[in-house]
């Protein structure tokens, strides 16, 4: 109205506005001109409908809701007589009557460009409130937006076709740790291996949850999954990309919740009521609140990663990853991409993308490495050099990743003997070595025994559904006369046995079919390591036959790596 006029200033012209009811809302116009029509009640706060005033052309504008222009003599409005007035109506964006713009003049001044100025005016108002009223929605829409994308519980940033970021969410700054905002940065300032948009591009959006690497301000690396997809614009042309990327540790420990690399026992699970377990159990609590490593010692099957599990679940780490490694168990040949990952096309048969190691799963966790005294003395120098420097290199690459786990070892060979025939690094024995804890064999706690024979024949009640099971006096006397060679596993195998075998709820010596020594006793020498050796001996050949000599089942049933099997094969001078 303001700009409208300024095109008749000082001609004898006044404008006025209304809204849906017909009260005036605000006039412009020359000074001498409202001043007359405010003294007939024509000024705002007025109501000016035919009901009111009588025919004008705000009221007919109004009531027939189309453009009108009335003279002096085709009034009906006393008040209106002298003037001569253009009205149009003006429509919402649902058509709906809004209101009406009128001017009014001397009733000499009528002429017919007025009428079409009016309606041109209220066309330009109908634009402006379209556009008002788009903008609230557009503003609304972008409130909405930037709400759902600073709920997301991932890192969300925006970049320009030519790769500058122009908006990026809370949850993205702190995954990065970023101190000031990047808008207008080119998005490469944030990586550490330069991102191809071009390719990106042709690609159509095939960067679908890709390993990357960011690199703060502060040269910080943060390691995160990253998804990178393009926008389009109206003619189907890439304007920019969206990069979701969640840091990689967080997505990890998701993984590892959901695949149970979890240790799952604590000091509660370990039974015993000898003096031995019971020195074991102490060195091991002092051991969880520790921060040093720790090597677990003790012959197959007594119980090393029960121990382990239960020195990670009582530690600070214990809401982290626990994962466990067979050293002796995976070929030399990709021990080294196990432990520490591979980049994509690093050798033959290597995925896309690489893959991460067991030290970068178990980040902020624990590593259990099993049976390490079968690992590789090639590997033994990679393993030493992740202890020096806590950090790892995966096959085909060059940058060093930062890795933050706990060691605990284990081992049923003799480290120290294994050092002086050279097959066992000193330098790693050493720093392996540091909390060192025994595990005592079966036969070395006869008073443990039952108690465990007990706790396991319990359990396997509840598993196979028969619950009023139980030992026979005579099966008592035999499992403590028993020098169980496998320990606690083998233990474990006779009672699970003797529970699928039982049929009137009583186990005796026939089911649990062990063979004791007529020269055995309580007494340690009675269970001395010429028995001890002779049982084992038998156990293996037996178990040789059964599998059809072969060493992986073999291995497999006795609890024990190939490396140890084929050990014992020889020490026995037993055919493969």
């Amino acid at each position: 109205m303001e700009e409208l006029y300024s095109l008749f200033m000082g001609a004898g012209f006044g404008m006025a506005i209304t809204d849906c009811d017909g009260y005036i809302l605000q006039m412009v116009g020359d000074r001498a001109l409202l001043e007359e029509l405010m003294r007939i009640n024509c000024c705002p706060g007025y109501r000016w409908t035919e009901k009111d005033v009588g025919t004008s052309a705000i009221a007919l504008s109004h009531a027939r809701q189309i453009p009108v222009q009335i003279t002096e003599r085709q009034t009906y409005c006393k008040r209106g007589r002298g003037y001569t007035n253009s009205a149009s109506p003006i429509f919402g964006i649902d058509d709906r009557l809004m209101g009406v713009i009128v001017i009014t003049g001397r009733a000499e001044q009528v002429h017919s460009h007025t009428l079409g100025m009016m309606i041109t005016a209220a066309r330009s108002i109908e634009s402006q409130l379209s556009l008002l009223h788009k903008s609230r929605e557009l503003m609304l829409r972008n409130s909405y937006m930037n709400a759902i994308i600073e709920s997301i519980d991932s890192g969300v940033m925006a970049v320009n076709r030519d790769g500058t970021i122009n908006q990026i969410n809370a949850h993205g700054k702190q995954i990065l740790q970023l101190r000031e905002d990047p808008i207008g940065w080119p998005v490469n300032r944030l990586m550490r291996d330069r991102l191809d948009l071009d390719a990106e591009v042709d690609s159509r959006g095939r960067y679908l949850d890709q390993e990357c690497f960011f690199r703060n301000p502060l040269g910080t690396l943060v390691q995160a999954l990253t998804t990178l997809k393009p926008i389009f614009g109206p003619m189907g042309k890439v304007r920019g990309f969206i990069i979701v990327f969640n840091e990689i540790n967080r997505i990890r420990k998701i993984v590892n919740e959901m695949a149970g690399s979890q240790a799952q026992f604590t000091f509660e699970d370990i039974i015993g009521i000898s003096q031995a377990v019971q020195a074991a159990k102490k060195k091991a609590l002092q051991a969880a609140q520790s921060k040093s490593t720790v090597m677990l010692t003790g012959e197959t099957g007594t119980g090393k990663e029960l121990f382990a599990q239960a020195i990670h679940n009582q530690s600070d780490r214990s809401n982290r990853p626990f994962v466990a490694i067979n050293c002796g168990a995976i070929p030399r040949e990709l021990l080294e991409s196990e432990l520490f990952g591979y980049s994509g096309g690093a050798f033959t048969g290597a995925r896309k993308g690489g893959r991460p190691g067991k030290f970068e799963l178990a980040n902020r966790g624990t590593v259990f490495l099993d049976e390490i005294g079968d690992m590789p003395r090639d590997m033994q120098v990679k393993l030493l050099r992740v202890l020096q420097s806590g950090e790892v290199i995966r096959v085909g690459e060059h940058n060093p990743l930062s890795v933050d786990v706990r060691i605990i070892a284990a081992t049923h060979v003799d480290l120290q003997k294994e050092v002086i025939n050279r097959n066992f690094r000193e330098d790693l024995f050493y720093r392996l070595n540091v909390f060192p804890i025994p595990i005592p064999p079966l036969r070395n706690r006869p008073e443990d025994i039952t108690v465990l024979a007990n706790h396991i024949l319990n359990r396997c009640r509840q598993t196979f559904k028969k619950p009023k099971v139980q030992f026979s006096s005579e099966a008592e006397n035999i499992l403590r006369q028993y020098p169980w060679p496998g320990n606690v596993r083998e233990l474990e195998n006779v009672v699970e046995r003797a529970v699928n075998f039982v049929d009137k709820n009583l186990i005796t010596p026939e089911h649990l079919d062990l063979i004791v020594s007529e020269k055995a006793d309580f007494d340690q020498a009675a269970c001395g390591s010429s028995l001890l050796e002779e049982a084992e001996k038998r156990i293996i050949a037996e178990t040789m036959k059964k599998t059809n000599h072969n060493i992986a089942g073999a291995s497999k049933m006795l609890g024990i790596t190939r490396p140890t099997l084929y050990r014992k094969l020889k020490k026995y001078n037993l055919r493969l």
